[in-house]
């Protein structure tokens, strides 16, 4: 039965009919929707050896990389060089089969490479259980690190489009295409040149080699049955899981380039389904306003690597990188050795060596004259584009800006906590929470604590004229509080039960909030009374993807970090559900915002684990997190996000669920958001 818009008069969750909220009984009834992540193999220290008679010695962690793994900075002592040690976190090869295979075909793909533009790979093997690949140490940064920096000059833009291009080219020359491509996985070198890096999403093309001039690109073995890649930069077709061939790839270069370009996001959502929605539906306004700042030689090629037909871009990358040239031409200056390399950039090996250039002195005049004529040729294209002009942090929030952030989980690793947590686990709720995915979130602000009865309070009393009272007909006491219909709008914003709630309503003294509850989260409130006390203040829901990167940051298990919760330290019962049940004494309701020692993100964000699970601005269906849906009936379901003091499984950073917009728990609460960039 769809949701209806007007279910019986909610009391509390475990009241309401199944039917009216078309989502699991089981985890409608007391919330019983969180999973916590596997943990993560704790990091290797300075000083270990690594690999086959230890020839690897660990220096220091760079971060983490790509398919489930952590990437560290090694000292090669059999050729006595640094390497990048790319090795997967997990426990047990055959429990991440998944991501060990991607580990392996990453390598093997890369080895297939030799070339300036592609980070090389020189061993894979397995220590410890874990596999590893080694590969080379790129000095510098990634693209999205400079662009964050500021805005690049006209001819360091188009030095990096083709330079990429020269990367793409070679890959499809060899049949392989990345998929993949995003300013996260293309390095800037010491000496300014570019790598491209992170295979773990790329295929081999099946038949010959990809070639310029061919009509159609062979498609990927198995390609249209997986939807992979990075939501803003992945093609229509990519997002539709249709076959794809290397002109995604080109498609993504022209993504990467508007953005370098204009200083705007080409597809923009407050959710993923959103960006991919936006993106199967995109359609080039080259008469558009952000494209105005491109002039049109440049316009041209960017409009076609950006087509939504396949057939009307560039056939692979060797035809975008020979559209840069003509527009920019990279030039060479005369070594004082046979190899020739671009200016700014170091010869092929050694690769962190700059080269000594020995300029003759009859073509410094011609060179720098050209140099200076192409600059000033590339300027006149384009106009690098303003940082976004970045708010004050609002009084109570915290700013969050993860950038590239891993929400959801794969299935692996869902089964592997299962297998931990024992007889409690809920595996079939815990899917709300696949697939993992990579997406990118623009800045913003996140109240510090969730809202109390006392704000929230105050604000209904600042509303009372617009708002409608009804009594409960059992106890003869104000209970229901409505929009007026007169206005326009009659959805249940609370339940003023005060068995459970917090807040009250007195006859010609306005709404307050009950004695000695004042700074206990606000429960019993719906999604839209949520909504409109966060309008009402200027601020809004966060979208749960928002909600997710505040409580993961760059990868955290739980909001505050690894450690598993501690007895009384978060505000969650010991139900089983998170990890095998201890000894810790029972929790019966909500605690003052803010009291919980544990439950804090490094961030300052309090109680995104425990005392209440939380409303978002996202739309839900039941199932797998890719199919949840961004519209519906009026009070269909949303997102909620966080544990509770009544279920412990939400509390994990992944943990999700879904209620209808119109029900009001016990223990249901929300916080606001803000956008931090100017609009």
């Amino acid at each position: 039965m769809p949701i209806t818009s007007d279910p019986p008069e909610p009391e509390r969750l475990s009241g309401d009919s199944d039917a009216d909220l078309g989502v699991d009984a089981e985890a409608r009834a007391v919330l019983r929707a969180v999973a916590h992540a596997p943990p993560r193999q704790p990091g290797v220290a300075p000083g270990t050896p690594w690999g086959d008679n230890g020839r690897y010695l660990i220096e220091q962690c760079l971060g983490r990389g790509g398919s489930g793994s952590v990437v560290y900075a090694a000292h090669d002592t059999s050729l006595d060089r640094v390497v990048a040690l790319k090795v997967l976190d997990a426990t047990a090869p055959d429990e991440d089969a998944a991501y060990t295979e991607r580990l392996q075909r990453e390598a093997k793909l890369a080895a297939r490479v030799e070339h300036e533009r592609i980070a090389r790979v020189y061993d894979v093997g397995s220590h410890d259980g874990r596999a590893f690949v080694a590969m080379e140490y790129v000095q510098g940064g990634t693209l999205r690190q400079r662009m964050r920096d500021g805005a690049m000059s006209a001819p360091d833009v188009m030095d990096i489009a083709i330079q990429i291009a020269e990367g793409l080219a070679e890959l499809h020359a060899r049949g392989i295409v990345h998929r993949d491509l995003k300013p996260e996985n293309v390095m800037l070198t010491a000496s300014g040149g570019v790598k491209l890096l992170d295979f773990g999403l790329a295929r081999s093309a099946l038949g010959p080699p990809v070639s310029g001039g061919a009509d159609r690109p062979p498609a990927l073995d198995g390609a249209s049955a997986t939807l992979a890649g990075t939501p803003g930069y992945m093609a229509p077709e990519q997002c539709a899981g249709q076959p794809i061939d290397a002109r995604v790839d080109v498609f993504a270069l022209g993504v990467i380039l508007f953005e370098l370009v204009t200083g705007q996001r080409l597809f923009r959502g407050t959710t993923v389904d959103a960006v991919l929605r936006e993106t199967r539906a995109w359609a080039p306004d080259v008469n558009g306003e952000a494209w105005q700042v491109i002039d049109e030689p440049l316009r041209a090629p960017i409009a076609r690597m950006l087509a939504p037909d396949p057939g009307e871009r560039f056939v692979d990358g060797s035809d975008a990188l020979a559209a840069l040239r003509e527009l920019g031409p990279r030039h060479s200056v005369e070594l004082p050795v046979e190899v020739a390399a671009p200016i700014g950039e170091a010869p092929t090996q050694p690769a962190l060596v700059p080269p000594r250039v020995s300029w003759i002195r009859s073509r410094r005049a011609r060179d720098a004259f050209e140099i200076a004529c192409t600059a000033v040729a590339v300027v006149l294209l384009f106009a690098p584009r303003p940082r976004p002009k970045i708010r004050p942090v609002p009084p109570g929030m915290v700013a969050i800006d993860v950038g590239a952030v891993r929400v959801g989980r794969d299935e692996s690793e869902i089964d592997r906590e299962c297998a931990q947590i024992g007889a409690g686990c809920k595996r079939s709720l815990m899917m709300d929470e696949v697939p993992a995915m990579q997406l990118e979130l623009a800045p913003f602000y996140l109240d510090r604590h969730e809202v109390t009865n006392e704000q929230f309070a105050h604000v209904l009393d600042e509303l009372r004229a617009n708002l409608v009272v009804s009594d409960d007909e059992d106890h003869h006491i104000a209970r229901y509080v409505r929009g007026n219909p007169a206005l326009g709008s009659s959805e249940l914003l609370i339940d003023l039960y005060p068995d459970h709630g917090g807040v009250e309503h007195v006859k010609d003294a306005g709404y307050r909030a009950r004695a000695g509850r004042e700074q206990l989260p606000v429960s019993q409130v719906t999604w839209y009374g949520a909504k409109l006390y966060c309008e009402s203040i200027g601020k809004r829901l966060p979208t749960e993807d928002e909600w997710e990167a505040a409580a993961r940051g760059r990868e955290r298990r739980f909001p505050w970090g690894a450690d598993v919760p501690r007895c009384g330290a978060v505000a969650i019962p010991d139900d089983g559900e998170l990890a095998p049940p201890s000894s810790c004494p029972g929790i019966t309701g909500p605690r003052p915002v803010g009291s919980a020692p544990q439950d804090v993100t490094p961030e300052g964000v309090h109680d995104l684990g425990g005392n209440v699970s939380e409303w978002t601005a996202s739309w839900y269906t039941p199932g797998r997190r890719a199919a949840r849906s961004n519209s519906g009936a009026a009070g269909a379901a949303r997102v909620i996000r966080g544990g509770s003091w009544a279920a412990s499984r939400l509390a994990r950073a992944s943990g999700r669920n879904g209620l209808g917009a119109v029900i009001a728990g016990a223990n249901i609460g929300f916080r606001c958001a803000a956008n931090a960039v100017e609009q």
